[in-house]
C-alpha cells in the first residue's frame, strides 16, 4: 500500500482498506499487507486493513521497533492475523523487538525478516545475518525460532537490475528478472521461508529451485564441472 504515503498519494486508512478488501475478493490464496513504512501512517491503515480482514488471516508487513508496539500487536491478535517484525540487519534488535512481541502475541503468529539488500548493494550482509539468525534459533535462542521473511523485490533497487546499460551487461529484460533470482537463491539457502517477489520469471525460477532441492535428486558432476569451465 505504498500509495498511503504522506510524502506521495497520503491515501486514506478508508481507501487502502477498500483496496485490500477488493483483493480479498479477487484471490483465494492468503495475502500480506505491506505500509509504506511511515510508523504513524502505518499503523492507521494496518488497524483498518485488520478490521476488514478479520477471519482472513493477514499477514501485516510490517511491525518495528519505532511504531506503537502495543497497539498494532493488540489490533493484529483482535482480528486473528500474524505479522512480520521487521529490523534493520541486526540480531540483538531482532530478539529485542520479538521479546516486546511475546507480551501481546503468540510466537506462531510471528515471521522474522532482518532486512533484504540487493546482490551488489550489501547482499553478503544480509546473508550473514540471516544465516546467522537461522542457525541461533536451531542451536536453542528460543527468541529467534521464527520463520524468516525477505523483501526480495529490494533487488531491484539496484540499478543494474533495471537501468539501460553497455551491451556486455546483456538485456535489462534478462538482466532484473537474473537479479532477483540470485538475490532470492542466495538467501533461500539461509533458511529464509517466505520471499515477497515482484517478476514472474524471478518467481517461477525459485519455485522450481525450491521444488529441485525437495526432490531428493543427486546433481550431476560432470554437468557442474563442464558448467564451471565453459567458455564466456
Amino acid at each position: 500500500l505504498t500509495s498511503i504515503d504522506p510524502l506521495l498519494s497520503d491515501t486514506s486508512p478508508k481507501e487502502a482498506a477498500k483496496t485490500v478488501e477488493d483483493v480479498l475478493q479477487a484471490v483465494d490464496v492468503p495475502i500480506a499487507v505491506g505500509g509504506c513504512g511511515d510508523p504513524n501512517k502505518d499503523l492507521k491503515v494496518f488497524k483498518k486493513v485488520a478490521e476488514v480482514g478479520e477471519g482472513e488471516r493477514l499477514l501485516i508487513n510490517s511491525i518495528t521497533l519505532d511504531m506503537d508496539i502495543e497497539a498494532l500487536a493488540e489490533i493484529v491478535k483482535k482480528h486473528g492475523h500474524a505479522v512480520i517484525a521487521f529490523t534493520s540487519m541486526d540480531m540483538a534488535l531482532a530478539r529485542e523487538l520479538n521479546r516486546k512481541l511475546y507480551e501481546f502475541l503468540p510466537k506462531e503468529d510471528i515471521i522474522i525478516d532482518t532486512t533484504t539488500a540487493a546482490l551488489g548493494y550489501g547482499l553478503d550482509y544480509a546473508f550473514s545475518v540471516m544465516e546467522r539468525t537461522r542457525l541461533a534459533g536451531l542451536m536453542g535462542d528460543k527468541e529467534l525460532q521464527h520463520p524468516m521473511a525477505s523483501g526480495t523485490t529490494n533487488a531491484w533497487a539496484a540499478r543494474e537490475a533495471w537501468m539501460k546499460m553497455d551491451p556486455k551487461w546483456g538485456l535489462r529484460e534478462y538482466r532484473g528478472p537474473i537479479w532477483e533470482t540470485v538475490t532470492a537463491l542466495t538467501l533461500l539457502l539461509t533458511g529464509v521461508d517466505f520471499f515477497m517477489m515482484m517478476h514472474p520469471a524471478a518467481v517461477k525460477s525459485i519455485k522450481e529451485i525450491i521444488a529441485y532441492f525437495s526432490s531428493g535428486k543427486k546433481a550431476d558432476p560432470e554437468r557442474i564441472a563442464n558448467w564451471v569451465s565453459v567458455k564466456i
